[in-house]
C-alpha cells in the first residue's frame, strides 16, 4: 500500500486502522498475511470490516476498475482481505483451512492485478 494523505475514502475511515495488515497488493500477499495472523487479529478485522462491507461495496461498484483513485484501490484491497479471511472466522476458527491441503501444494500460475480493468488483460 501506497503512502498517502488520505488512506480510504472518508466514509471508511474507521477501517484504517486495519490498512498496515490488511491493505495488501496481491491474493497471495492477502493469503500470507490470513495463514500468519492470530485469530485475534483476524476477528478483530472481520468484525469491524464486515460491518461497512455493503456500503463499501456498493461505493465501488459505481467506480471503473483501472482508474480507481489510491483511496478507493485501497478500500478494494481491504474488501478482498475480508473475503480471504471470512472462511477463517466462519467456517475453521482457525487461520488455515482445517483438513486442507498446504496452501503450497497450489502455486500461483498467472497473478491477476487487482486494480486492472478486466479487458486490458493479456493472456
Amino acid at each position: 500500500m501506497k503512502s498517502s494523505k488520505n488512506i480510504l475514502p472518508q466514509a471508511f475511515s474507521e477501517l484504517e486502522v486495519f490498512c498496515e495488515q490488511w491493505c495488501l497488493e496481491s491474493s497471495q500477499a492477502r493469503n500470507a498475511a490470513r495463514i500468519i495472523s492470530s485469530m485475534h487479529d483476524i476477528r478483530d478485522f472481520y468484525n469491524v470490516a464486515t460491518l461497512h462491507a455493503e456500503s463499501a461495496l456498493g461505493h465501488l461498484s459505481a467506480l471503473q476498475l483501472g482508474e480507481l483513485p489510491e483511496e478507493d484501490g485501497n478500500l478494494l484491497r481491504l474488501m478482498l482481505s475480508l473475503a480471504e479471511i471470512g472462511p477463517a472466522v466462519e467456517w475453521f476458527n482457525q487461520p488455515r483451512v482445517r483438513d486442507g491441503c498446504d496452501e503450497s501444494h497450489f502455486p500461483l500460475v498467472i497473478a491477476i492485478p487487482d486494480l486492472e480493468a478486466q479487458g486490458n488483460l493479456k493472456a
